[in-house]
């Protein structure tokens, strides 16, 4: 996929936050990560559910949410503080160009 299609999707982007008001540092880094994902650069939504928090089973800062192309769920994707997105999906994950 050439670099500027894959701008010009990341530019149809649409997050949906439940629960919260927009943070704009996330929505910015799950944009360049599902930019560079060759699996994820067309999806077109993105809904994260809630605040950034922490839990028991994982300490670090972070939002949660789902990705979406269409009505079709692709996977939950995990941004972090740190900077760091992780997906329910190992494929996903395993498509991710590296920094």
């Amino acid at each position: 996929m050439s670099r500027y299609f894959s701008t010009t999707a990341q530019a149809f982007l649409k997050f949906i936050w439940k629960g919260t008001e927009p943070v704009t540092k996330y929505e910015d880094l799950i944009k360049s990560k599902l930019s560079d994902n060759s699996k994820l650069a067309l999806a077109d939504t993105v809904e994260i559910a809630g605040q950034p928090h922490v839990s028991s089973k994982d300490p670090k800062l972070r939002v949660s949410g789902q990705v979406y192309k269409g009505n079709v769920r692709l996977t939950s994707v995990h941004a972090y503080d740190d900077g760091t997105v992780e997906y329910s999906k190992q494929s996903y994950n395993e498509a991710q160009k590296k920094d």
